[in-house]
């Protein structure tokens, strides 16, 4: 979200990537917390799907993968605004963002 560009020609594209970029964070903390807690998963909803596909709610939700899929995601969408031009980043910048979200 920091690497998003200023320009105001691009501010839609920039506001689409940040809520689906936290979107999909907010599933992430979600799907790692249910896995190392011993609670009910219903104590760790995600914040808010608006916006999401619901189809691919639905797929992630019935995976036994449910990290891997939300942290490919989370690469696609990355990679995609990297082209689009919405990250105003140099690629050793983005390789960093890929290595974080290694597993």
């Amino acid at each position: 979200i920091a690497f998003c560009t200023p320009k105001p020609e691009k501010q839609d594209a920039v506001d689409e990537f940040q809520y689906t970029m936290s979107r999909l964070m907010s599933m992430l903390v979600s799907y790692s917390l249910r896995d190392i807690s011993n609670l009910d998963r219903s104590h760790f909803c995600p914040l808010d799907l608006d916006g999401l596909d619901p189809s691919c709610i639905e797929y992630v939700e019935a995976s036994s993968v449910k990290l891997n899929i939300v942290l490919q995601w989370i690469q696609r969408l990355v990679m995609e605004g990297a082209r689009s031009g919405v990250l105003d980043a140099a690629p050793p910048i983005l390789s960093r963002v890929f290595q974080e979200f290694s597993i």
